[in-house]
């Protein structure tokens, strides 16, 4: 959560620029290829996080590296990353630009956690009451996590609906405490 906040001005401050140079999609494409690179490269990664090593060095490593493969504004984006010492936060940035990206489309990325796998059915139907209730179109992404047992925990951006049936035992639990409030209604 901390990444993301830190994240957020950075995406925002590169998405106001890629919107005003017309090359979102560019910067988007080229941006995921600086982040699998990093990732695919963990010396190179390192390297970038090492406190010893100078600015000037990781900006010029990192101008060798995407100089002929990125765009200029993500060359300068880069630079600006590495003098703040945010290069940490490029995977958090990449997927705050994407989540600007695709609310920009009107494409809202919705989590839903399960205890099994999804059918393409099931897909549908959330993405379709997802979608009426936001007017959005909705991209479901599943996620299984047996400790559920039943029911589903959606995430859309920082809100969390969770309809799991381990949550609904921990309410009920609480109730019968005192600590809920008095009677138990299901509806």
């Amino acid at each position: 959560m901390i990444d993301a906040r830190a994240a957020r001005p950075y995406a925002r401050a590169l998405f106001g620029l890629a919107d005003d140079t017309k090359s979102v999609e560019r910067v988007h494409t080229e941006f995921r290829e600086v982040v699998d690179t990093l990732n695919d490269h963990p010396d190179l990664q390192g390297f970038l996080h090492h406190p010893q090593v100078s600015h000037h060095a990781k900006k010029e490593t990192l101008h060798r590296v995407f100089g002929s493969r990125v765009s200029p504004v993500i060359l300068h984006f880069l630079n600006v990353v590495v003098d703040k010492d945010r290069q940490e936060l490029l995977p958090a940035i990449y997927d705050e630009f994407t989540a600007l990206v695709e609310d920009s489309r009107g494409i809202l990325e919705a989590h839903v956690e399960t205890a099994s796998a999804l059918s393409a059915e099931q897909k549908q139907m959330f993405a379709e009451k997802l979608g009426r209730a936001t007017g959005r179109n909705v991209v479901i992404v599943a996620h299984e996590n047996p400790a559920l047992m039943a029911g589903a925990i959606i995430r859309i951006g920082d809100r969390v609906l969770d309809g799991s049936l381990r949550r609904r035992m921990e309410l009920l639990g609480a109730r019968l405490r005192g600590n809920g409030g008095g009677l138990v209604v299901e509806h």
